[in-house]
């Protein structure tokens, strides 16, 4: 996870703005790939760690290999980790809006398992909290101000808290603005 760290504060400095993510893939005790987030929206972290791993390893050598992030995966990491069949995720902070395990269950469907187990193989263990305050002290060093708000929304959790639910908010038309006026709110 340290390294996870160390590579979301990499791409920070290299590919700014970054959302400070970092990925490391890790079998028998050796990283088989490993990568940051990049501003393009596709090239997330648990992906290039993945696309570098599979130029190594084959899918079921991946089944006995752990992936450590320092934020949960996103649902498009999530279902790359299952077809890739990562026997194992760990993740630092929680990521209740966009996650892959909280938000939307990718990780740990079983009824993906059960319908096309030769694409996404057996759920993978998922470890969450590991190095949590290390983790956000990541976000924080890059922007106090940001963090806060972050994490006061819920954006992102320390995995063992309890959730808070954030709710949608409203629009603002033309006319719910002057309604607002008129009423003094």
């Amino acid at each position: 996870m340290t390294r996870a760290l160390t590579l979301a504060r990499r791409g920070l400095a290299l590919a700014s703005p970054n959302p400070m993510v970092g990925a490391v893939l890790v079998r028998d005790r050796t990283i088989v790939g490993e990568g940051f987030h990049t501003y393009d929206g596709v090239r997330h972290a648990e992906v290039i760690a993945l696309s570098q791993a599979q130029k190594v390893k084959t899918r079921k050598a991946l089944r006995a290999a752990t992936l450590y992030t320092n934020v949960e995966p996103c649902a498009m990491c999530s279902y790359c980790l299952r077809e890739c069949q990562v026997g194992r995720v760990v993740y630092a902070i929680g990521s209740p809006v966009m996650g892959g395990d909280t938000k939307f269950n990718i990780l740990q469907d079983d009824h993906m398992t059960d319908r096309l187990p030769q694409v996404f193989g057996v759920v993978p263990e998922v470890v969450s909290g590991l190095l949590h305050d290390e983790a956000a002290a990541v976000w924080r060093e890059w922007n106090p101000a940001a963090w806060h708000m972050i994490e006061r929304l819920g954006f992102m959790t320390d995995p063992s808290a309890p959730l808070v639910r954030v709710e949608p908010g409203r629009s603002w038309s033309l006319w719910r603005y002057l309604r607002s006026l008129a009423s003094g709110a």
